[in-house]
């Protein structure tokens, strides 16, 4: 149920204007990337770098798709305000119910655009 209340504020509902599939990528890849910097477990260092990389080139792709002018600029914006979000809010967020949801959310997100996240497979 979580996630799917994720998907309907992250991609539009009906109280809510849709956001472009590109800006949720990027947002992803931010996520990907503050988990990176914030586990020591090298197995999840390795899926989530894999899961940044794999998010921003999608990201990239589909911001090209939709006419965005500047792909570059706009997805490395959009990721680094998220990873700057997820910052300040602490390292123990990592912990937390809410990032929690939100990998559930980039995990699925990731399976429905045909996104591989996992490098173990």
């Amino acid at each position: 149920m979580r996630v799917l209340i994720l998907c309907l504020l992250v991609l539009g509902g009906p109280a809510t204007a849709q956001q472009a599939f590109s800006k949720s990528m990027a947002e992803c890849a931010g996520l990907m990337a503050f988990g990176a910097d914030n586990v020591s477990d090298p197995d999840a260092v390795r899926i989530f770098t894999h899961g940044h990389d794999a998010y921003v080139g999608a990201a990239r792709a589909q911001a090209a798709g939709e006419g965005r002018s500047d792909v570059d600029h706009y997805v490395d914006q959009a990721k680094l305000n998220k990873q700057q979000e997820w910052e300040d809010g602490g390292v123990m967020i990592v912990f937390s119910e809410e990032f929690g949801d939100w990998i559930d959310y980039c995990r699925a997100f990731a399976e429905a655009q045909g996104i591989e996240l996992n490098p173990f497979e």
